[in-house]
């Protein structure tokens, strides 16, 4: 099993693969080996002389396609008709990059609390989603501006992701 970190370059080297031949190096083609890809095309090629498997399509991403097998073929006689021939299969996988932003389900959200609530009460909890794995999809809430922004505060719940909004500063009601 091979790891590629999601590649937007076409050529991105994967792995070398080796086959050895028993016959007489010295003796015609009978060992010179040449490499085809049997399964794998479009996404990867291989390199007919060096066993070098590359990507062979722009843009790959984990979020489209995550796991790729690909066999190759190693033939003698230089790949010609009545060489031998042997496989071999790569399992690969693409890992993951921080390529997509976290984003919101919605734009605006609503939430009330009385005037009595005390410091620290949750008010409610947000989430926004993002499409990449593990720590690319950890996400720190912030309040930027607002209304609210010096009554409110926002931690995150490193559990599920969730910004949880707070009571940072006691209502106090008009003395009027």
């Amino acid at each position: 099993m091979e790891s590629l970190q999601q590649s937007n370059t076409l050529g991105t080297s994967v792995i070398q693969v080796t086959a050895t031949d028993a016959d007489d190096a010295n003796y015609g083609n009978s060992a010179k080996v040449v490499y085809s890809i049997l399964q794998g095309q479009p996404y990867f090629s291989v390199n007919p002389e060096t066993g070098i498997i590359k990507t062979a399509l722009p843009d790959m991403s984990r979020e489209n396609r995550e796991q790729y097998q690909v066999v190759i073929q190693a033939k003698d006689m230089g790949g010609q008709m009545g060489g031998l021939s042997g496989t071999t299969t790569v399992n690969i996988t693409l890992t993951d990059v921080n390529d997509n932003p976290p984003r919101f389900p919605q734009s605006t959200y609503q939430f009330s609390s009385p005037e009595s609530a005390s410091l620290g009460t949750p008010l409610g909890r947000i989430k926004a989603n993002d499409l990449d794995v593990g720590e690319n999809a950890a996400t720190e809430y912030g309040i930027s501006n607002g209304d609210g922004s010096d009554m409110f505060d926002i931690i995150t719940d490193e559990d599920t992701q969730e910004g949880i909004i707070t009571i940072k500063k006691i209502f106090c009601g008009s003395t009027h």
